[in-house]
């Protein structure tokens, strides 16, 4: 039932959907999806919060299973980079524009950032990278991160989330030698 509904939101977004549109969706009744939360608030920002909780698992696995502060840094962006191609512009604008959800991308996005200054503090500490410290490095990854969540510079520049991803992740390969 959450598969269901995480992937009818990242197809259409979720703002214009009714708790029955989400019964339906799921394949179940109105008292089943009340069970995963009192409201469709509590809904929705449960369902996101899921979908942000396991991109940040599946970037940690990620992260975990390279070796060199280069391939970890895209290995970690690489989960969601992978992720947000699901995302139809749809969901990233109900998430955006949605306080209790935006709330919820902030948290996993700051926790993220502080998984990114982990990896940064263990490779100075192996001297893999030199200069600066692992809070400023993170910092900085992190305020790209946030630039390139906005629409608007997407928009701009012509390229969506996960292509900027993408793009940044190599770049901090190469960036952080």
């Amino acid at each position: 039932m959450l598969n269901a509904l995480e992937e009818a939101f990242l197809a259409e977004g979720f703002r214009h959907l009714t708790i029955g549109d989400m019964a339906a969706l799921a394949r179940t009744s109105r008292r089943t999806i009340y069970q995963l939360g009192q409201s469709k608030d509590e809904v929705v920002v449960g369902v996101v919060d899921r979908y942000f909780n396991s991109m940040g698992k599946e970037a940690l696995r990620r992260a975990h299973d390279t070796a060199n502060v280069h391939d970890q840094i895209e290995a970690y962006l690489s989960a969601s980079v992978e992720r947000n191609r699901r995302a139809s512009r749809q969901f990233v604008h109900d998430v955006e524009n949605y306080l209790p959800t935006s709330h919820v991308y902030d948290r996993h996005q700051e926790i993220a950032i502080r998984e990114l200054e982990t990896i940064v503090r263990k490779a100075m500490e192996r001297g893999e990278v030199t200069g600066g410290s692992p809070a400023l490095w993170a910092e900085m990854l992190g305020a790209v991160i946030r630039h390139l969540r906005d629409p608007d510079v997407l928009d701009r520049v012509g390229a969506t989330r996960s292509d900027a991803l993408e793009l940044f992740g190599r770049f901090c390969r190469r960036g952080l030698a």
